[in-house]
């Protein structure tokens, strides 16, 4: 018995946007780069401007380019990021396939591995930053810059951690949650009291690869019964 479909052509500005993506992702066109001008594509790929601009929007859409208006205007290459990820866990998020406190049991799952590989491969430097993030944490108590402030240890965790997957997806689902519950406000000390990142910084500063891995865990779990209690609290408030 035929189990296949029929194979439907692929609209053009499909193939024109699949062409300009493969580009991207070759590298002949990199973050900061302008795509060539409507008129140059549509007499490289012969279609009509209709096309070109469904393509170009096609790309947009997808995060890969920036339009800009004016003389020196056009679509420009964007740099790809953690971002594209998070914004497509908020969708999720926003029709309520997923949960903060659920975002936070992910990270209770791969961040005590981040601060382990953390306290492996910190160099002076990155302790310098580390530690110049935890000392600055508490600058302010005004959103959203609060939120910024006590955050930014983990993040600075995510890039020192040497695992560029890792860091992809630990930055974007703290992107969320710093975007999240920036829109309900909770005290800051109801959700993330001051001072708790201290014990989890020093293990890492000290290489102690046991130790940080135990304290991120945890931070995280006292964090995650914060986070349901304040997300209850305030956000349908």
């Amino acid at each position: 018995m035929n189990t296949f479909k029929p194979v439907k052509q692929l609209r053009a500005s499909t193939e024109v946007g699949q062409q300009l993506k493969e580009a991207i992702f070759d590298g002949r066109y990199k973050a900061g780069d302008k795509l060539p001008s409507e008129r140059e594509l549509i007499d490289l790929f012969m279609v009509s401007r209709t096309v070109v601009r469904e393509a170009v929007k096609i790309l947009e859409a997808s995060g890969l380019v920036e339009i800009r208006q004016g003389a020196m205007g056009g679509a420009f290459v964007k740099q790809v990021g953690y971002e594209r990820l998070s914004d497509s866990c908020q969708d999720l998020l926003t029709m309520g396939k997923m949960s903060l406190p659920e975002i936070v049991q992910v990270r209770m799952l791969l961040e005590p591995q981040v601060a382990r590989l953390a306290a492996k491969n910190c160099t002076a430097e990155q302790a310098a930053k580390l530690l110049d993030a935890n000392q600055h944490e508490n600058d302010t108590l005004e959103y959203p810059t609060t939120v910024f402030l006590r955050s930014q240890v983990h993040f600075v965790l995510a890039e020192i951690c040497g695992n560029r997957c890792l860091e992809a997806i630990s930055k974007s689902l703290l992107l969320l949650l710093r975007q999240n519950s920036i829109t309900f406000e909770p005290p800051t000390d109801e959700i993330h009291p001051a001072g708790l990142h201290d014990k989890l910084v020093q293990a890492v500063v000290d290489g102690d690869e046991d130790r940080a891995e135990a304290e991120m865990r945890a931070h995280l779990e006292d964090f995650c019964e914060r986070v349901a209690e304040v997300e209850r609290k305030y956000k349908e408030r």
